[in-house]
């Protein structure tokens, strides 16, 4: 059973990555992963650690806990985004990126 809920999980946020014109570049980015790591997640080969699957589902727009129950179920993704929407949640994802950085900074200066 774990194994087979990485598995759905992965495919869950795959599915919604790619309704939404996400790249897996820019998710990884926004997550503070490589993209290979974002493959390897989305193929059931990695297992998602807490902070990161909180952090994907808030760059992919979804709630944590509803994206778990819907991988438990093997629901569908939501209805992807229209073309607009998608090209504005780009920046959105960068400056996402740009806080996260940010916020590491300061946490490594804090720890010092």
């Amino acid at each position: 059973m774990t194994d087979d809920l990485y598995r759905r999980l992965g495919a869950y946020l795959r599915t919604v990555r790619q309704s939404r014109g996400i790249a897996q570049e820019d998710l990884a980015r926004a997550v503070k992963l490589t993209r290979g790591s974002i493959a390897n997640l989305e193929a059931g080969r990695q297992r998602i650690q807490v902070h990161t699957l909180i952090a994907a589902c808030h760059a992919l727009g979804l709630d944590p806990a509803d994206a778990l129950a819907r991988a438990l179920e093997g629901g569908n993704a939501p209805a992807p985004l229209p073309a607009d929407d998608r090209a504005r949640l780009a920046p959105l994802l960068r400056q996402l990126s740009s806080v996260r950085d940010g916020i590491d900074q300061l946490l490594r200066l804090e720890s010092q």
